[in-house]
């Protein structure tokens, strides 16, 4: 813990790595920036191989190898952009045992993909602990957008049959069963943590015009605290018409989606949007592609056009608001055409993957199952939205009882997570209306009285 400069483990780090340290193949959902990678980098350091971490993203995998080498500890990632030499260079530092850290996408097992002496390298190895990172891309990416999430089950096996710890932000019940039983761990144990924020205070604002919508989105930023805002759309022709209805309104917001210009293009605005560039960006437009992986402790403010196409999206999307525990906002508009798009986008999607027949209509089915699910939660407003989402993750059904040795390591070693509760929970706790929606987040931030910088022409 030293070397990783931890002084205490958060809820549930414990938990999870005793259980790696016994040898338990277990899934964790927990939000991004909740410590995950801690979970699995103590077992790694002090088992006695290497660690295998199947990971999504190469800038994922170059930051926290960046951070492993800050701490000097020996790591190292192998994907396509590497030479011939590099790579080489790679595999014998695996070779010889000289890496406690491997990070690769699960492409490189794939021999249609990779050079099938690379993949022989590779699995030759036998880590101590088989990682995957972003585990809901086996359930929501594996059957179209990237197939290999679905066969990492064999790659264990090749592997010689490793504990599988696998770690995701967002997984509903069901969707852990499916992610579970596709690594062929099906009874391994589940940790749910983080999906109640008591510091966010969800509001489903229903039938709002689009021109009350920006005068709504420009009131809530007149008022919001010292902070940053999202504002979530479905595609890019609503993104650019929400732009430009809130530059009438006298405000010019950057807008980040993958068809923006070049890469240096969309690194501006994620960089404006950080801080990291100037002239610095307090709110952005994105789609759902915007900030996979990013962890800033102050979004005070998210916003939905439009509920996302699942629960597990919602989640994720709305999660990265109040960070730091601060009392945070999500708002969601909602309206009858709503699932009609997604089903739409849906379509379009799996007809362009390169699936069977077969494996279209199953990949089709399981896109029209979370967007019916997420229609189910934005529309219910006779129940407790938070609530609601609570149970759809079964964050309830963790609770354990813990053996006096675990208690006495916990009270010596861990910390609870002590996060205050928003003064509001939810449009219907709240009885949240599109005419009191500014009141009620004034008061969440305690800014009640604060002068709106951004008003509405009459009308």
């Amino acid at each position: 813990m030293r070397l990783l400069g931890v002084t205490r483990f958060r809820t549930p780090q414990l938990e999870v790595v005793l259980a790696a340290l016994r040898g338990e193949s277990l899934l964790l959902v927990s939000a991004t920036g909740s410590g995950k990678s801690l979970c699995f980098q103590v077992p790694i350091l002090l088992g006695r191989g290497c660690g295998f971490i199947i990971s999504p993203l190469k800038a994922l995998m170059s930051q926290q190898v960046a951070d492993l080498h800050s701490w000097k500890i020996p790591g190292t990632f192998i994907n396509g952009d590497l030479g011939p030499m590099e790579k080489e260079i790679r595999y014998a530092l695996l070779r010889d045992h000289a890496i406690k850290f491997l990070f690769c996408t699960p492409e490189r097992f794939d021999s249609a993909m990779v050079r099938p002496a690379e993949v022989e390298e590779i699995t030759r190895a036998r880590p101590s602990y088989l990682v995957v990172d972003e585990a809901h891309c086996i359930d929501r990416w594996g059957r179209d957008f990237r197939p290999n999430y679905g066969r990492l089950r064999a790659v264990r096996t090749a592997l010689g049959d490793p504990p599988l710890l696998a770690f995701t932000a967002t997984a509903g019940v069901e969707s852990q069963k499916r992610i579970l039983q596709s690594l062929g761990i099906p009874t391994a144990r589940v940790v749910v943590t983080g999906v109640n924020r008591p510091n966010i205070a969800l509001a489903r604002l229903d039938g709002v015009a689009d021109e009350k919508r920006y005068s709504v989105i420009i009131s809530l930023l007149g008022i919001m605290p010292p902070g940053r805002a999202m504002l979530f759309v479905p595609t890019v022709k609503i993104g650019e018409k929400l732009q430009q209805g809130l530059r009438s309104l006298g405000l010019d917001v950057p807008f980040f989606h993958s068809k923006l210009g070049t890469a240096n293009d969309r690194d501006m605005v994620l960089g404006r949007f950080t801080g990291r560039l100037e002239p610095a960006a307090r709110v952005v437009i994105c789609t759902n592609a915007f900030g996979m992986g990013l962890d800033l402790p102050n979004v005070r403010l998210v916003v939905h056009w439009q509920h996302p196409a699942s629960v597990e999206d919602y989640l994720q999307e709305f999660g990265r608001a109040g960070r730091d525990g601060a009392p945070s906002v999500a708002v969601l508009f909602t309206g009858p055409k709503d699932a009609g798009l997604l089903t739409f986008m849906a379509d379009l999607t799996v007809e362009k993957s390169d699936l069977d027949p077969a494996g279209k209509t199953v990949a089709l089915q399981a896109k029209y199952d979370g967007i019916t699910q997420m229609q189910a939660q934005a529309t219910a407003r006779e129940v407790c939205f938070r609530a609601a989402i609570v149970r759809y993750f079964g964050e309830e059904q963790t609770q354990r009882r813990q053996t006096l040795a675990v208690r006495i390591v916990e009270w010596l070693f861990s910390r609870s997570n002590q996060i205050a509760r928003a003064h509001g929970c939810c449009d219907k706790c709240d009885q949240v209306r599109v005419d009191s929606v500014i009141g009620w987040a004034a008061r969440i931030w305690g800014s009640t009285g604060l002068k709106v910088k951004f008003v509405a022409p009459a009308g």
